[in-house]
């Protein structure tokens, strides 16, 4: 095992000064001395295995001064906070530094400044060894329910700023090292503290307002918020100063061949660069999580590392002769930091520091150095630094063989710099005149990489406005980042007006275009040209804002503020919410909420047990046969115990939904069908080395990728199909007389794209060895009793599954995925336990994530309808073609299930007619994402309406409205009942309450007075289609435990994050009369529950509530003798106390007995001995798939049970020359029935909200002609962040609502899914803006959007051209 996992001491103290005390540590009989007598430039070159120097890593971890004695330098502070200190709250996610789960704080000294420094950052980036002389907190180090909750986890999880809690302690971690730098934030500082955390459940907006409630400038909503908890003064938070330390001494660590050196000084730097040729130089070491999923310092890639964090002439910010001169040991964050200190000297201070601040992220920008972020631009990467500093004439100087060489040129000259250079310091210019702006567009707007960057800068003479200076820089455009000396030529001497404009324009391109350089991953096989037009449109635009904006500074032209600039990001403003609560229906936090805040709740990898860790080999091309894996080089790699293959497997080599259909792992002389399919794990002794070893794994193919089918045109012309997956719905010979018959026809094509789940917490498995060959297993999974049977097969246990054990805390996240595509991760640790005789964990990151697990399945569809001018529709047909990937899964239901949702709420003159083709691919098995294809069938819909629209002169909404379906209980095309139907109610009442007309008529006027900028407003109804058929037949156990009342229960159903714990225990709670904090709900468990089904499809909630409610009206029938004795017994008492002249409260009048009493008198260890424990199940026996004992169908003949109605608002406003994008206002009204729990549902409503604006507008799966999915973890899959989410928002539950749902249990309806596809509502907005902005240009108004509608397709649709700007 590897020695680091023993050798650190921990002193329980802190030094005065708040680090770690110096002095000795020992491990063994090695000795290790704070105090090395060597210096670094004296010091021999470590070789592999063996360790010449030693030295004491000494941080202080959560008040706790900690030794480390040999620590392992390629380690990250993440694996040594879960594997030695087993500080699980801090999560391992995509290990890119890209969804902030594994935030922690950071405290430093900074001798450039001389002060103490707090700041989040990345665990999952940072080399522990980088951590020397620190303060470093951790979500358990801020507070805990036993200690007592930091005023923000108490905050945050009193106002529902949770859901599956994967997330929220890295939230909790970001709002706590906002109050830990600033003390009191803006609320500006608020909202932009998020540009670094992804949450794939809440929303943001619950987390962004418990943030601002902190704020010196809180808005009166988010004051109000904050008084609802324990007064707190943030300001009391805020870092205090502590004695200065004693200065960095040089030290080394070494540790399987890798060695990292701290020197001080940079004679010591250059001269282990001359003995060390080919060491890494590193500050941050973020650059290693770009495009790629890290767990090791510089990536593994170098076995010699410099650290320039400690070196004292690289770590300084000075003043000499008017500039502003930065060493290069600095962050970003203190570059950005002492440009604003400028402010009074240097013109454009907060626009050249803002222009930095888009760099990554704050955690981020925290550790990542200028120097190395100015170095990775020589590989291509597309920095935003560099664009800025070049028009901002910046200097930077450099050494190569010793500190007296040092040599000073301009930026624009960097390429130049010798590769061997060591970068020493920036230099910026203090100029007291200037304009400077900066300007970018990304996917989306926080965290995202521009598609094309650029810095202006421009002096004008104030008399005759004339330029006398500019710089006109770009980035990512050409090959590497330049200035523009044609544009730069055509402004010096020449006035700011339309014919310069054109001149500077055509300047650029001509310096340019010929170097134009194609971003290759956006150019995939439904796409071939990617963004690229869209990306040499950007200059143009940029410069023509530039422009806009100097005018309006120098007084030239006035322009409206709203037309000018890039679009900012401004505070979430709290949610108007509105519901009603009832007896036992009460908002309430979820029961795990203080867990989920602190940390200590724990999820599938947070385990506590010692186990070995595996990680997969996967295939890398679309097809082939695998002929030879070849795994010695892994098996004798450092930590390696074992590597696992098909030949280990002792029963079924099958872990697919259909059986027989996809293997566990590929067996050699088989044929791989899809990218991303197991070869084999590797299990090591932690989770870096099996990653590392994985890597060593050789696997030879034979005819990869011949006959690939990619995509679905491919598909369809190889006729590769599904055919047992298809769907039909409707009469086709009666639609084709009908179109026949129509007075107008027209036909159209759309496609659909998918998308992945993007769960926090991947796919992930901990499997236990146990007797009689059995096996326990912890899944993150949403159907434990579907994962048991397939791992039982694996392992030969089939007829003794019940060997087998399934358990689950609760999921990070699972969203569809984690139905079937948990089960390979999950066999894959259970077999590798089988053969090792240990515990084996295998935990996906975000790379291995996107590439092998699929997601929601793509469409193309064909469509003819027949209409009236008046845009009344007469009928439909429709032809699509469904992408299933390489397996069935669970494509046949969701074909079905896209059918019908394509009908909606309209007549379609009472023919419809929808047919899907089910279409095999060579990709990843799509699957179950959340919403089961409804959003694909919503947009298929609406894109028809819209169609309409266009054609007949009208708004899409007057469309809608004719063609809705109204009045009580109407039918659908398949002739089944919409019971409770008022889709046309809450329609109408959403327009009214939003107010539709007078904003539209207020939207038309500003889009007649902006050219630049346009809004629009879209309304749409919803009616969604449930299914009992996923969670049918699950059941519940109630158990009252008669010493004290309490009460344990367990259900069939899963904790994603959607409150189902919550829920059952208030129904237990309600049913049983006992308070809500006496109950627990124990995790999911395949041994206490038999026979439990999916979680999913938004009903599984009400299953387990319903079959816990069964079980309790059990119970209460055993206790009803009990209540009723006691009852008479009290009144008995009542009435003698009354005769004796007492006086009694109205309490003391009350014979009703307490719980606890009634409890204790029927189960008591010397009393009654009552079985005070039940089961309940709900199978509700409604739909086509319910059958009597012999087979029969006993239900209705239609796939889904019941019906849910809403219906949305949504205003935004698109930048015409970028595409950007902002969601201004949404109202949102969903009947849920009689809410079990009102905060609960609106939350979920909120998430899937959330989701369909990250589905319908930013999020992008791209697969290029190899069938790679280019869009891997987070550097290309842009989920949105709070930045996206709309800056208003109304949530209503139907609140006069006239009775019970027909099916719903107490009177509820589901919720978990239905709200994702009223997004559409912000994409009909977008839509509507381009129109607008397409009569200006004067451009038709029919027009398609390919989806996601992302900037370049908005800007694209716009009809931007250069020839239309004037200024």
């Amino acid at each position: 095992s590897a020695t680091w996992l023993k050798p650190f001491r921990i002193n329980r103290f802190s030094s005065p000064t708040g680090t770690a005390a110096a002095g000795p540590a020992t491990m063994g009989n090695a000795p290790c001395f704070e105090g090395a007598a060597k210096s670094l430039k004296d010091a021999e070159t470590p070789t592999a295995g063996s360790t010449t120097i030693d030295h004491v890593l000494c941080i202080t971890l959560n008040g706790e001064t900690l030794e480390i004695c040999r620590p392992d330098p390629r380690m990250t502070l993440i694996e040594y906070l879960r594997d030695t200190a087993k500080l699980t709250g801090t999560k391992r996610s995509c290990l890119q530094g890209g969804c902030g789960a594994c935030l922690v704080v950071a405290q430093r000294f900074d001798w450039s400044t001389r002060q103490w420094v707090s700041k989040s950052v990345n665990s999952c980036l940072k080399p522990l060894t980088s951590c020397d002389g620190m303060i470093i907190t951790t979500i358990e180090g801020v507070g805990t329910e036993r200690k007592g909750c930091h005023a923000i986890q108490e905050r945050i999880a009193g106002n529902h700023g949770m859901q599956c809690g994967y997330c929220t302690p890295g939230m909790v971690m970001n709002a706590y090292a906002l109050l830990k730098e600033i003390g009191k934030p803006t609320a500006q500082q608020c909202m932009d503290s998020y540009d670094g955390n992804i949450c794939r459940c809440t929303g943001y907006r619950n987390l962004v307002n418990v943030s601002e409630s902190f704020a010196k400038d809180a808005s009166h909503e988010c004051l109000e918020l904050g008084s609802k908890f324990t007064p707190f003064d943030a300001d009391s938070e805020k870092l205090t100063q502590l004695p200065a330390p004693e200065r960095p001494i040089s030290k080394v660590f070494s540790a399987g061949g890798t060695t990292w050196y701290a020197p001080t000084s940079l004679d010591e730097v250059l001269a282990l660069r001359a003995k060390l040729k080919r060491a890494a130089l590193i500050l941050g070491d973020t650059a290693k999580g770009i495009r790629q999923a890290a767990y090791e310092t510089f990536n593994g890639k170098a076995t010699d590392i410099i650290y320039l964090g400690n070196v004292d002439e690289l770590n300084f910010v000075e003043e000499s002769d008017g500039n502003l001169v930065l060493g290069a040991g600095l962050r970003i964050e203190d570059v950005c930091k002492a440009v604003r200190k400028r402010a009074d000297k240097l013109a454009y201070a907060e626009e050249l520091a803002g222009a930095l601040s888009w760099i990554a992220q704050r955690h981020i920008r925290a550790e990542a150095g200028w120097a190395g972020n100015l170095m990775i631009t020589r590989t291509g990467f597309p920095s935003d630094l560099v664009p800025a500093l070049f028009a901002a004439d910046a200097v930077i100087s450099f050494v190569t063989n010793c500190a007296r060489g040092e040599k000073s040129w301009p930026i624009a000259d960097f390429k130049q710099v010798p590769p061997n250079a060591l970068l020493t310091k920036l230099t910026i210019p203090l100029r007291s005149t200037g304009t400077y702006r900066y300007y970018r567009v990304a996917q989306r707007k926080w965290l995202a990489h521009a598609f094309v960057n650029a810095a202006f800068r421009v002096d004008v003479d104030p008399s005759t406005k004339t330029v006398t200076d500019a710089r006109i820089a770009l980035g990512n455009y050409a090959q590497g980042i330049k200035r523009s000396w044609s544009a730069e030529q055509a402004l010096v001497g020449s006035k700011l007006d339309s014919a310069t404009l054109q001149k500077v324009i055509q300047g650029i391109h001509k310096d340019f275009d010929d170097e134009f350089m194609s971003e290759s991953q956006y150019k995939t096989i439904d796409n071939p040209k990617g963004k690229d037009e869209y990306r040499k449109t950007l200059p143009d635009s940029y410069i023509f804002k530039f422009f806009q904006e100097v005018q309006a500074v120098h007084g030239i032209k006035a322009w409206k503020e709203s037309e000018i600039g890039l679009m900012k990001v401004k505070p979430l403003k709290r949610g108007v919410l509105k519901f009603d609560e009832r007896p036992g229906h009460e908002n309430k936090p979820q029961l795990s909420a203080p867990g989920l805040t602190t940390g200590a709740v724990r999820y599938t990898d947070d385990m506590p047990m010692p186990s070995l860790y595996g990680y997969l080999v996967i295939t890398t091309c679309a097809t082939g046969k695998l002929m030879k894996i070849d795994s010695a080089d892994a098996e004798m790699a450092e930590g390696v115990k074992s590597v696992v293959t098909a030949k280990d497997i002792p029963g079924l080599n099958d872990a697919g939904f259909a059986p027989g259909e996809e293997m566990l792992f590929i067996a050699e002389g088989t044929d791989i069908t899809a990218m991303g399919q197991q070869v084999a794990l590797v299990v090591a002794t932690n989770y870096r080395l099996a990653k590392k070893a994985a890597g060593l794994v050789k696997v030879e193919v034979s005819g990869a990728n011949q006959g690939a089918v990619l995509s679905l045109d491919d598909a369809i012309k190889a006729e590769s199909r599904f055919a047992d997956t298809d769907a039909v719905i409707g009469d086709l010979d009666a639609v084709e007389k009908a179109l026949l018959a129509s007075a107008l026809r027209v036909t159209g094509e759309t496609y659909v794209i998918g998308q992945h789940a993007f769960p926090m917490e991947k796919q992930a498995a901990c499997a236990s060895p146990e007797e009689r060959g059995g096996m326990t297993l912890w899944s993150s999974t949403q159907a434990p009793d579907f994962c048991r049977a397939k791992v039982a097969g694996m392992l030969n246990l089939h007829g003794k599954g019940s060997l087998v054990t399934v358990k689950c805390t609760r999921a990070g996240g699972a969203f569809g995925v984690k139905n079937s595509r948990n089960v390979p991760v999950a066999g894959a640790a259970a077999v590798a336990a089988h053969k090792t005789e240990q515990t084996v964990k295998v935990l996906n990151d975000a790379q291995m994530e996107q590439i092998a697990i699929g997601g929601r399945h793509s469409f193309k569809v064909k469509y003819e309808v027949g209409y009236k001018s008046d845009g009344s529709i007469e009928a439909v047909k429709i032809s699509s073609w469904g992408n299933a990937g390489c397996t069935h899964d669970f494509s046949g239901l969701l074909f079905l299930e896209f059918a019908e949702s394509v009908a909606s709420v309209y007549k379609w003159g009472g023919n419809f007619y929808i047919k899907v083709n089910g279409m095999k691919t060579n990709l990843p098995t799509n699957t179950a994402v959340r919403s089961f294809g409804n959003p694909q069938g919503f947009f298929v819909t609406e894109t028809i309406i819209e169609h309409i629209a266009s054609l007949v002169g009208h708004s899409a909404e007057e469309v809608r409205e004719r063609n809705m379906l109204r009045g009580s209980n109407p039918l659908t095309p398949w002739k089944q009942t919409m019971d409770f139907y008022n889709a046309d109610m809450l329609y109408e009442r959403v327009k009214n309450d939003a107010k539709y007309a007078l904003r539209s008529q207020e939207i038309e006027a500003f889009n007649c007075e902006n050219r630049w900028r346009k809004r629009g407003i879209s309304m749409v109804p919803l009616c969604y289609g449930h299914s009992y058929i996923y969670a049918a037949g699950s059941g519940a156990i109630v158990n009252v435990h008669g010493s004290d009342g309490s009460v344990t229960v367990f259900h069939g159903g899963c904790e994603i994050g959607q409150g189902i714990h919550t829920k059952v225990a208030q129904v237990v709670a309600m049913t049983l009369g006992c308070e809500l904090q006496a109950i627990k709900v124990g995790e999911t468990n395949t041994d206490v529950v038999p026979n439990m089904r999916f979680t999913g499809g938004s009903i599984t909630s009400e299953v387990c509530c319903e079959a816990a409610r069964r079980a309790c009206l059990e119970l209460n029938i055993t206790l009803e003798p009990h209540r009723q004795f006691l009852r008479k017994k009290n009144q008995a008492a009542i009435e003698e106390q009354q005769k004796e002249g007492k006086k009694l409260s109205p309490e003391e009048m009350n014979p009703e007995p307490s719980w606890t009493a009634v409890v204790a008198a029927a189960n008591s260890l010397l009393g009654h001995q009552e079985k005070l424990s039940a089961t309940g199940i709900c199978a509700p026996s409604t739909n086509q798939y319910t059958t009597d004992v012999e087979g029969n169908p006993a239900g209705k003949p239609y796939h889904g049970d019941y019906f849910t109605f809403g219906a949305a608002c949504s205003e935004v406003e698109v930048d015409i020359l970028t595409g950007e994008m902002q969601t201004l206002r949404s109202d949102i009204l969903f009947d849920v029935g009689k809410s079990i729990n009102p905060g609960i549902d609106i939350g979920q409503i909120e998430g899937a909200f959330a989701w369909g604006i990250g589905y319908y507008l930013y999020e992008e799966p791209l697969v290029d002609a190899k069938g790679v999915d280019r869009t891997q973890g987070v550097w290309e899959y842009k989920p949105p962040l709070a930045s996206e989410m709309p800056r208003e928002l109304t949530v209503e539950l139907m609140r006069d609502n006239p009775g019970p749902a027909p099916i719903g249990v107490l009177g509820s309806k589901a919720v978990g899914e239905p709200p994702f596809m009223l997004a559409y509502s912000v994409l009909g907005a977008v839509k509507k803006a381009i129109a607008a902005a397409r009569k200006d240009a004067g451009a038709s108004p029919i027009f398609a959007l390919p989806m996601p509608c992302t900037v370049d397709a908005v800007q694209q649709a716009c009809v931007v051209t250069a020839s239309q700007m004037e200024c």
